[in-house]
């Protein structure tokens, strides 16, 4: 399993999951400690994205995390 990705103060993991179709999805959860409070939000690609390697999927799923934490500055 690949080790989780920190940016700008976020950890993301690697969700993505594979279809009965064989193919995977991205997925992410990203999450954050804030004080004594910790904050998760699940990031995931639409149905119709998938891909055949679960490397690609994980790739996709964290640019997907990226743009979601710079969107929230």
């Amino acid at each position: 399993m690949a080790e989780d990705v920190q940016y700008q103060g976020w950890k993301i993991e690697r969700q993505s999951y594979k279809s009965e179709r064989a193919l995977w999805h991205p997925k992410a959860l990203v999450s954050i400690r804030d004080g004594g409070n910790a904050h998760e939000h699940h990031v995931a690609a639409p149905p119709d994205v998938v891909y055949a390697t679960e490397r690609d999927a994980d790739a996709h799923a964290i640019e997907m995390a990226k743009k979601w934490i710079d969107e929230r500055g």
